[in-house]
């Protein structure tokens, strides 16, 4: 609980990130812990690339929601991690899913502004933990009417902001 509250406190600023590449380490990191526990882990979707984080942040978010998602999952239970369109991320698990009360309290004090985490029921049971973050496009000039040049003023600090995850 104090890595979290460090991190938050700390007010670095975003840069691009790739999201597969963090992905990948992640679910590699877990893998021993998911077997011995008969969960599988299953990536699907298109790749994602690069996206808007603060360093270290997005792994640190993903490991709380693998850890979550690894303890409430029963035996024989695959969680899934999708990417999909504009650089989400859903971790959907097969556990028994989150209370009224549970779901309101989840990411309150560890939330900043920027990126959006958001918990959804999934069929039966089970929860869809979907991370919306920010594609890191290539930079580029942006141009207003009469000339003036807008670009200095979109730096990465602006840009989606993912602080860390409950845990």
């Amino acid at each position: 609980m104090l890595s979290p509250a460090r991190l938050e406190n700390a007010a670095p600023t975003a840069e691009p990130v790739d999201l597969d590449t963090v992905l990948a380490d992640r679910v590699a990191m877990w893998e021993s812990l998911a077997a011995e526990q008969y969960v599988t882990r299953d990536i699907t979707g298109p790749p994602a690339g690069r996206v808007w984080a603060i360093p270290g942040a997005l792994g640190q978010i993903m490991d709380n929601l693998l850890a979550n998602a690894l303890r409430v999952s029963p035996p024989s239970t695959t969680i899934t991690l999708h990417r999909g369109p504009g650089s989400e991320l859903h971790i959907i698990d097969q556990g028994p899913g989150m209370n009224a009360a549970d779901h309101e309290r989840a990411y309150d004090r560890f939330w900043r502004s920027g990126g959006a985490i958001t918990l959804h029921p999934t069929p039966g049971t089970g929860l869809d933990t979907h991370i919306q973050l920010r594609p890191a496009t290539p930079h580029f000039r942006e141009r207003r009417p009469g000339g003036e040049d807008f670009s200095s003023r979109h730096s990465p600090g602006h840009r989606a902001q993912l602080g860390p995850a409950a845990g």
